[in-house]
């Protein structure tokens, strides 16, 4: 069990935390750093007046996702949860957060989530009563976005138990999956980051415009690294139709036997999160290069430029479709990553600005940093036989 008295960490700082129980606060602070290291590192490259709202959406974001994503809740034990979720938030944007008493009662009683999901579930009070005392402003912006995100992993959960299991029809169903996982993320980034750094209407535009393209190319990149691992879970987020057109049972996705084709349907995928990719480095340099907008291209820089250098890992197909294994970017390429990009947001002005995030994308996006270059087009591996050995 988790001793929560251990939740004692400094507040995300920023000056919005005035209204904002320093308790509750600390709570967060450090649930965050427990459930996403990487987010809460990179979080502290916001401006002040954003650290707060941001830590207390991903958050959020967290404790709905553990309601769609914990496969032993019964299915009336989840539509409970999803109702109170969506009650305590509407009611918490209002400034009330009395009713995420009964969302804690309800995660206690479903036994909902593992190890600092769990806790954030069964004390997400603490959480609600930080976003009530968020500005109105901010609310507003988080509040319809987290529903929509509710209402699109309630539907995907009522059609995983109808069927049995989560099954990803074709492309279009994949991305409407990321749109409600991920794509309402970056609307919601978006939103309160032109609270912290103001743009003029046709940059605004823009960005709007490629916000959703932001958060699938992430999503889409997570989805393909981990295949082996929600397989091995009993999941698969992977097109039937696409399997299909490449002859993959998707049952068999980890057998040695169905490893070659497997690989061609990650790498035609790829491919797809490659377009999104483009959009979300677009939508990076996008943003001006002001005090705030500095804050916020480092914030997007980085998790892009992992993304970028995973996605290379997955087309080698050295780790991929492979049990406890799962393609990443080695440490050196993450030094010299987040080195070149503390580079690129301190620069002088724009063009220079954007001429290194370019470099540091294209890096990325072959391998190069901070280990050899690997050949441009990877080779599919030689096919094993059924008795062969696992590696």
């Amino acid at each position: 069990m988790i001793n929560s008295a251990r939740l004692r960490a400094e507040p995300v700082e920023g000056p919005a935390s005035s209204g904002i129980d320093p308790e509750d606060l600390a709570f967060c602070g450090q649930l965050l750093g427990e459930v996403s290291r990487t987010f809460a590192l990179s979080i502290q490259s916001l401006p002040d007046g954003l650290r707060n709202a941001v830590c207390i959406a991903y958050l959020l974001c967290r404790t709905v996702d553990t309601v769609e994503d914990d496969r032993r809740v019964t299915s009336v034990f989840r539509r409970a949860l999803f109702d109170a979720f969506d009650a305590a938030l509407s009611a918490a944007a209002d400034g009330d957060a009395s009713p995420a008493a009964a969302f804690e009662d309800l995660a206690a009683a479903a036994e909902l989530g593992e190890g600092f999901e769990a806790l954030l579930c069964k004390q997400a009070g603490a959480v609600f009563r930080a976003f009530a005392a968020l500005t109105p402003e901010e609310r507003g912006i988080i509040e319809p976005r987290l529903l929509e995100m509710s209402r699109g992993m309630r539907a995907y959960s009522e059609r995983a138990e109808a069927e049995g299991r989560l099954q990803i029809r074709d492309l279009a169903d994949l991305e409407l999956y990321c749109y409600y996982v991920a794509g309402t993320v970056g609307e919601l980034l978006t939103d309160l980051f032109m609270l912290a750094c103001p743009v003029d209407p046709k940059r605004r535009g823009e960005l709007v415009a490629r916000s959703v393209r932001f958060g699938l190319a992430l999503q889409l990149v997570n989805i393909l690294k981990d295949v082996a691992e929600d397989s091995e879970r009993g999941a698969c987020f992977l097109p039937e139709s696409v399997a299909k057109e490449h002859g993959v049972d998707l049952s068999r996705l980890l057998e040695p036997s169905e490893r070659a084709r497997g690989l061609s349907v990650l790498r035609k995928l790829a491919r797809r999160s490659r377009e999104h990719l483009a959009e979300a480095e677009e939508y990076t340099r996008l943003w001006p290069l002001t005090a705030a907008g500095r804050e916020v291209r480092l914030f997007c820089a980085g998790p892009l430029a992992l993304a970028l250098g995973t996605l290379r890992e997955v087309e080698l197909g050295e780790d991929a479709l492979r049990k406890e294994r799962a393609p990443t970017v080695s440490r050196p390429f993450v030094a010299r990553a987040f080195e070149q990009m503390r580079r690129a947001v301190g620069a002088s002005d724009q063009s220079e600005s954007d001429r290194l995030l370019r470099e540091l994308f294209d890096r990325a996006r072959v391998g190069v940093a901070g280990r050899p270059l690997r050949p441009e087009v990877p080779r599919e591996p030689p096919q094993e036989s059924d008795g062969a050995g696992r590696s």
